[in-house]
């Protein structure tokens, strides 16, 4: 081979290692913790499997404190839902400055940044204050499964999918979408186990319709 040709062979090779050099290896796209901010709007519709159906919108809120931390805040109308602001997971909900349901220290269902294949198991004490009963503790194994296109009535998303798996004191199966992009959860499945003490139940939450602040 002469000296011409093999610099050109040279420069194909490299030409090709910087175009692998540019494509993320599987896994490496990641999210880190973010919320909407105030003012955020959006629609969900509830389906269960019984075919009942429910719409709500939310709204996010000011952000606050609870206990003396920083927290985010959203509304549904009725209720006022608390996020730990160092980790986005839910701790309370409110109702009318009441405390409806608390988890400590919260619901874990997240774990900064999201990337596919990261594992980690929740496990937290839930206090229902209206039904005055208390669960301790509350397991699951979460998993970020994939990182996909997911399709919504409000449109289609680049998505992280989440899937827990129940442990102790757990009953049910939980899978969601979770879009960078708007920093919300576009898409939920809930499955109830046969063995619930409430019997069987599965539910379909999706986003359909969404304004940004």
């Amino acid at each position: 081979m002469n000296k011409r040709a093999g610099l050109l062979v040279l420069s194909v090779f490299l030409a090709g290692c910087a175009t692998m050099a540019t494509q993320p290896p599987v896994g490496s796209v990641e999210a880190g913790l973010a919320f909407p901010l105030p003012g955020t709007k959006w629609m969900l519709k509830e389906v269960d499997h019984t075919g009942a159906t429910k719409t709500i919108t939310w709204t996010v809120l000011e952000e606050g404190f609870y206990e003396g931390k920083p927290v985010y805040r959203e509304s549904d109308g009725m209720n006022t839902y608390i996020y730990d602001k160092a980790t986005r997971n839910h701790i309370t909900t409110l109702r009318q400055g009441k405390e409806r349901y608390v988890y400590s220290p919260h619901n874990g269902t997240f774990s900064w940044p999201l990337r596919v294949g990261k594992l980690w198991v929740a496990s937290f004490r839930f206090d229902h204050r209206e039904l005055g009963r208390i669960w301790d503790p509350i397991e699951a194994t979460w998993k970020v499964e994939a990182y996909e296109d997911v399709t919504v009535p409000a449109g289609t998303f680049q998505a992280f999918r989440l899937r827990s798996t129940p442990g102790k004191n757990n009953e049910g199966y939980l899978t969601i979408w979770y879009a960078p992009q708007i920093k919300l959860i576009v898409k939920r499945v809930f499955e109830r186990t046969s063995w619930s003490i409430r019997g069987y139940g599965k539910s379909v939450t999706e986003l359909i319709e969404y304004s940004a602040r």
